[in-house]
């Protein structure tokens, strides 16, 4: 319990600094807006494809907010070890009897649950939208399943592999080039080779569900998804 105890205290610390953040709000606001109006050109411009895919509005308004995400997250979750070394704002766990474990797993599930919320709120205004316009072709369940198979193993993946790297390299501009390479190199020349091992970001894995077939092979996506969430 105490090991538990301690990684919630450090999480619950880690995720009031990042709701503080300005660049953390500036991406929250600008998210929901973004969702807000792409959600509203999806309901002009493809209600026929709604009418017959309702899940096609989950999936690419997730898709593209997963992409976002991630991108935003190696920032941030390399920012709490370059903070914490500039401006000594852990110093109030320093002197209790903690791990590095406990310190690092802390520092990680304060940010995987502030992008959580985050998540949560954009998939809320996503629903008011599309129940606003076409509330007949709406699914509900597609957006939590694509919140479970798209971005939640990687978030976990993206945050566990920045902190890895900020470990490694020790320095934040470094890791954020690294990364963001890493992201564009598997965004737009890997893409769908190797039978999409290396898509953690599902942009080009064919994850649409069909509404009388569901899923062209969901097991395979559980175990891509699985995959990468613990490797997170």
């Amino acid at each position: 319990m105490t090991f538990l105890n301690n990684i919630l205290s450090v999480a619950r610390y880690e995720s009031k600094l990042l709701k503080r953040s300005w660049f953390f709000k500036v991406f929250s606001v600008l998210s929901v807006l973004l969702i807000a109006g792409a959600s509203v050109l999806i309901m002009q411009f493809q209600k026929f494809a709604l009418s017959c895919i309702p899940s096609l509005a989950a999936y690419n308004l997730l898709l593209y907010f997963n992409v976002a995400q991630a991108i935003v997250s190696i920032f941030l979750a390399s920012e709490y070890l370059k903070r914490d070394k500039q401006l000594d704002t852990s110093e109030v766990f320093y002197v209790r009897p903690l791990s590095n474990a406990e310190y690092l797993l802390g520092k990680m599930w304060g940010t995987i649950r502030v992008f959580i919320l985050l998540n949560f709120l954009v998939i809320l205004v996503a629903l008011t939208v599309c129940y606003i316009y076409i509330p007949e072709h709406v699914s509900p369940l597609s957006f939590i399943m694509y919140f479970f198979i798209l971005n939640v193993p990687t978030l976990i993946y993206i945050i566990g592999l920045s902190t890895l790297m900020m470990l490694l390299v020790k320095n934040q501009a470094l890791t954020f080039v690294i990364l963001l390479g890493y992201i564009g190199l598997t965004l737009f020349y890997v893409g769908d080779k190797c039978y999409y091992l290396f898509d953690y970001i599902g942009f080009n894995i064919p994850m649409l569900e069909s509404t009388i077939t569901g899923f062209a092979d969901l097991s395979s996506l559980i175990v891509h998804s699985v995959l990468y969430l613990l490797l997170g």
